[in-house]
């Protein structure tokens, strides 16, 4: 028979395990409340870095502060050779994506993007498929590709972004679990960031864009100016020229 453990070392794990529930929820309230809608033009104390809320967009014709919900997954359209990606990036959403070129039989000259990002990993799939259609990315006046978005942008070819379109980068959560990444799934996310840098190099773009990403907080978002991004290949033409 094995012995019961000793009643102190049962009041050892009860202990830690209640500790361990309570420095998770500690955590949880001390996170900052999401910035409201106003503050995500606001001017910033460090130069092109602004609060990040991936449920909100500006809206049309505006830089802020009137906004308008941002879908909580991809939202596909098709008119005249162009498919517009609307939405944040959810799981599954480039298996959908694949779906909706199938079934509208289409093979589309330009992919124009309104996206405040989501999950990298189906974000890089559809990126992949946008380079095998041979289409173009573009990113319109008033629209934005934040986050995950960028690596879509990268998927075509040519690649453009209109004056008043906004592109911006920040750290990613590479798994399911948000909290402590960097303590439990360290591996994880040092893969995931490979994969990126990977990804990009194929594309055609400097992986230096990573180090304005890896900089970032995810709460918070890098704006990339236009002379960034024609310097880190991102765009394949000047950004006012892209207006002409």
């Amino acid at each position: 028979m094995v012995p019961a453990p000793p009643r102190r070392a049962i009041w050892a794990m009860l202990i830690l395990q209640v500790a361990i529930g309570a420095a998770l929820i500690g955590m949880d309230l001390a996170r900052p409340a999401p910035p409201s809608p106003a503050d995500l033009f606001a001017p910033a104390t460090v130069p092109q870095m602004r609060p990040y809320r991936p449920d909100v967009r500006p809206a049309p014709g505006t830089d802020g502060p009137q906004m308008r919900p941002m879908p909580a997954r991809l939202e596909f359209a098709h008119e005249e050779g162009r498919v517009a990606v609307t939405g944040q990036i959810a799981q599954g959403d480039a298996a959908r994506f694949a779906r909706f070129l199938e079934e509208q039989a289409l093979r589309p000259d330009t992919i124009a993007l309104d996206s405040s990002g989501g999950v990298v990993a189906e974000a890089l799939l559809i990126g992949r498929q946008i380079r095998a259609l041979g289409a173009a990315t573009e990113v319109g006046g008033g629209g934005v590709c934040l986050s995950a978005c960028p690596y879509l942008l990268a998927g075509g070819d040519p690649r453009r972004v209109r004056p008043g379109g906004l592109v911006g980068v920040h750290q990613h959560y590479f798994g399911e679990n948000s909290l402590l990444p960097a303590f439990l799934a360290v591996e994880d996310v040092q893969r995931g960031q490979a994969e990126v840098m990977r990804y990009l190099d194929r594309m055609g773009i400097d992986p230096r864009l990573m180090m304005h990403g890896m900089e970032t907080p995810a709460r918070e978002i890098y704006i990339l100016d236009a002379e960034r991004m024609e310097e880190l290949r991102l765009v394949t033409e000047p950004v006012q020229a892209a207006a002409e």
